[in-house]
């Protein structure tokens, strides 16, 4: 039988979401062919002991005592590993330590298996101005964009802003997750007031050109060669969909799959794959595009390398319109995918 540790938690913005989907991750993970571990990070950094998950527990409950010393915590955690071989980790961790290179790079160090994206494409998917330079080099159309940090925050960048950008601008950190510190900016004031508000999570802030269009999500599987899922959105009638569209708003719908005539739906799969495969993406991400239907053009927005996998979450559900597979099929296959990528770059 295959030992998971199932990691969760984290010092990120996210760590909730991080809870959430790793209790519908333990809720469906098949127990005949895992013996499964959880393993709780606190918001700096400390390991709980591992421990086993309880069926219909609330997500919360998956809060446990940490050691106060960082080292022996995470002690606790290599000490219960006694079979490298048949061992795989899911670190269920969104954000900041989870999506930026951080915890793969441990991991790497351990030489433990793990599901999804290793340190390189995290790094550069987690940082938005990366990933735009990158995908801009490559040919990929995308919304203009400015990047600022706390010391060239001044009068001359909102001006160049204006001037390149047009408002509205849409201000993001510029390493963050779940639309967290994003506004919508429609004057140097609220330009400046929300690129304060975005340096308060991240060392860097985005300010992009606004697009008029639908933003659709598209699932990625695969490591050399990966496949697409049919595309998903949210509809809101709001300027913005940010966090509290996308999680608080009730009047926010989901349609899951987004409706599109089947030779833009195709464009709309075959761009996000080339966007994948660009960022050195492997095991499974989430790519977000904006479709502008007046123009008939696709706009890549981000790419999510760990992206949510609770209950409303679109990952997991996409696959089920597209190939009817079940969320703990899913999982087999991104377990599957976590050894054949070992086993490639340590050949």
């Amino acid at each position: 039988m295959i030992k998971c540790y199932l990691l969760c938690g984290g010092p990120s913005t996210e760590h909730d979401i991080s809870l959430r989907s790793a209790r519908n991750i333990s809720e469906n993970l098949d127990k005949n062919k895992y013996d499964l571990k959880i393993v709780y990070i606190d918001k700096k950094g400390h390991f709980s002991k591992p421990f086993e998950y309880e069926s219909n527990e609330d997500e919360f409950n998956l809060v446990k005592k940490t050691h106060e010393n960082k080292f022996e915590s995470i002690k606790n955690f290599t000490d219960d590993i006694d079979d490298l071989e048949n061992t795989i980790v899911i670190p269920a961790i969104h954000g900041i330590y989870g999506e930026d290179g951080k915890i793969e790079g441990f991991l790497d160090v351990l030489g433990l298996k793990y599901i999804g994206n290793g340190v390189l494409s995290s790094a550069i998917c987690m940082d938005k101005e990366t990933t735009n330079d990158i995908l801009k080099a490559k040919g990929f159309k995308q919304a203009n964009y400015l990047s600022v940090n706390r010391l060239t925050d001044n009068e001359e960048f909102y001006e160049k802003c204006e001037k390149e950008l047009h408002f509205p601008i849409i201000v993001k950190p510029s390493a963050n997750g779940s639309s967290i510190g994003v506004n919508r900016a429609n004057d140097k004031d609220e330009l400046e007031k929300y690129i304060k508000e975005a340096l308060k999570y991240d060392k860097k802030a985005l300010c992009e050109q606004e697009i008029m269009g639908q933003e659709i999500e598209i699932s990625v599987m695969g490591n050399e060669n990966p496949k697409t899922s049919r595309p998903g959105a949210y509809t809101t009638t709001r300027a913005l969909l940010d966090y509290e569209a996308k999680y608080l708003d009730q009047k926010t719908v989901e349609k899951v799959p987004y409706e599109m005539d089947i030779d833009v739906e195709k464009r709309a799969r075959e761009i996000a794959k080339k966007a994948y495969m660009a960022t050195n993406c492997e095991g499974f991400a989430r790519v977000d595009i904006f479709y502008v239907a007046n123009e008939n053009e696709f706009y890549v927005n981000e790419i999510n390398t760990f992206p949510g996998l609770t209950p409303s979450s679109f990952y997991a559900r996409l696959w089920e319109v597209t190939e009817n597979m079940s969320f703990s099929e899913v999982l087999d296959r991104l377990i599957e995918l976590g050894f054949e990528k070992y086993e490639v770059n340590n050949d």
